[in-house]
């Protein structure tokens, strides 16, 4: 029977600043060319799609879940439970890699943790939430569409669907106005 140890884990893997992209990309070219595939099977990069609008224009970026850290499956330990030194440097000496959580003796994630990681990027998958958050009552100014420029306060949100209903002035009368999270900014002037 094969100690628990030697089988592949979850560990952390923490990385520069802002260059979790490039060590996945890395890590992920390096795995087969230097056929460390018996070693290290899967490399998570959690990430949520975020809508916000810049310079008139609407555009979605991804935003890291956990910045400046990557989840990797891998084989860190033979049967007896000794580190396996060409895995184990094959992480920590790739560009922007600062080291595995537990160092020497890296530390496996435990099961729920990795179960709540992964769900978490499934509940991200094919969502596209808003950068800013709002909150009913707040003042918000419309920067975009047939009511740009105008001001009102927010009734409802809907974050799922990225929509917030605005009461805004309209000849001298509180019009309510359905749009989308990115068409508004928070009114500084109030």
């Amino acid at each position: 029977m094969s100690n628990p140890s030697s089988d592949f884990r979850w560990y952390t893997l923490q990385t520069l600043s802002n260059n979790e992209s490039k060590v996945k990309r890395t890590l992920d070219r390096n795995i087969k060319e230097e056929e460390m595939g018996d070693f290290v099977a899967e490399i998570l990069m959690p990430v949520k799609t975020v809508k916000d609008f810049r310079n008139g224009k609407k555009r979605e970026s991804e935003m890291k879940l956990y910045p400046s850290y990557l989840f990797v499956r891998a084989r860190l330990f033979d049967d007896e439970g000794s580190l396996l030194e060409g895995p184990w440097n094959f992480l920590k000496k790739t560009d922007g890699v600062l080291g595995l959580i537990g160092g020497m003796n890296p530390v496996p994630l435990k099961t729920e943790e990795i179960n709540t990681i992964i769900q978490q990027m499934a509940d991200a998958a094919d969502k596209v939430v808003p950068k800013v958050s709002f909150h009913i009552g707040e003042r918000v100014k419309i920067t975009d569409g047939p009511f740009a420029n105008l001001s009102g306060n927010i009734d409802t949100i809907d974050a799922d669907r990225g929509r917030l209903q605005v009461s805004v002035d309209i000849f001298g009368r509180s019009a309510p106005v359905e749009l989308e999270f990115w068409q508004v900014e928070r009114d500084d002037r109030e």
